[in-house]
């Protein structure tokens, strides 16, 4: 039973947040999220008038260093990546 663990957490996607502080008032949001599969990140943000995009990188590095073209940005993943039990 752990094997097909290991297995089944070795392809999930991984969840992130992409953290700025676009109005630069010391007040950091979350400014978009996604997920990383092994070979791309889908990210989605909203944007002012209340819809949302959605656009794929190659990975969530990719992705945040985009954001960083807008505003200083980090990201935060939402757990650790998989590691053999």
């Amino acid at each position: 039973m752990i094997e097909d663990d290991v297995m089944l957490l070795e392809g999930a996607p991984r969840l992130f947040g992409i953290v700025a502080d676009p109005f630069d008032d010391d007040h950091p949001q979350v400014v978009a999220w996604g997920h990383e599969l092994p070979d791309q990140a889908v990210l989605t943000w909203r944007l002012g008038n209340g819809k949302s995009e959605i656009a794929v990188f190659q990975s969530a590095e990719a992705a945040l260093a985009t954001a960083q073209l807008l505003y200083p940005a980090r990201i935060l993943w939402t757990a650790p990546a998989a590691q053999g039990f």
